[in-house]
């Protein structure tokens, strides 16, 4: 007994292909991704540089006290 209220095929239903808008949008926002991602790695790196420029004066810093 087949339901009426369900497609036959529903196989074709399930596999439909994106239409090219979606296609740009998936890119687009694949780009956006891939940005954010360079920028955070970026903005880390400088940050990590940073704080070790900062421990080396430091350092110099309690290094020429010690000699005054």
């Amino acid at each position: 007994m087949e339901n009426a209220s369900l497609p036959t095929d529903v196989g074709s239903n399930l596999t439909t292909t994106l239409s090219e808008d979606a296609n740009l949008q998936l890119y687009l926002a694949h780009i956006r991704d891939l940005a954010l991602k360079v920028i955070y790695i970026t903005m880390g790196t400088v940050g990590v540089l940073d704080n070790l420029f900062v421990v080396v004066t430091f350092a110099l810093f309690v290094k020429i006290t010690d000699k005054v």
